[in-house]
């Protein structure tokens, strides 16, 4: 089965990590910049999750608020990230139906376990490639 995580993530320091976080799950990731191109990636009931950080340029809610009323894939976690002192953009999300919304930080210690979650269900990561994602 193909597991994917769609992430809607711009800085490249991030994009390396949440990269080598899913591959270490043996699955793989899909990148995009417009918002708009998130529901294009992804397949009605495929093993998927799609991260968003929440401070891109192209404002993210209104397409995912459309993601998840879309058949087939409204069921696909929506997981967001945010910078702590950006209270407004979690509002934002949790608004437009996101499935959970973390402070950058916990969103960094705790990103190898959703993608467990919701990939791989009981699954465990490969330890030769246990990368936790460093805080900013």
């Amino acid at each position: 089965m193909n597991r994917k995580v769609v992430a809607l993530v711009e800085d490249p320091f991030w994009r390396t990590k949440i990269d080598n976080a899913v591959k270490s799950v043996g699955a793989s990731t899909v990148f995009v910049s417009d918002p708009a191109e998130a529901a294009d990636n992804l397949e009605p009931g495929a093993a998927a999750i799609v991260v968003v950080d929440l401070a891109l340029k192209r404002p993210p809610f209104e397409a995912i608020a459309l993601l998840k009323k879309m058949e087939g894939i409204s069921a696909i976690p929506v997981v967001g990230y945010f910078d702590i002192v950006r209270k407004d953009l979690k509002e934002k999300a949790i608004a437009a139906g996101f499935d959970e919304v973390l402070p950058r930080s916990t969103f960094s210690e705790r990103f190898a376990d959703l993608v467990l979650k919701y990939l791989l269900p009981g699954g465990v990561r490969k330890e030769e490639e246990e990368n936790e994602l460093p805080e900013e």
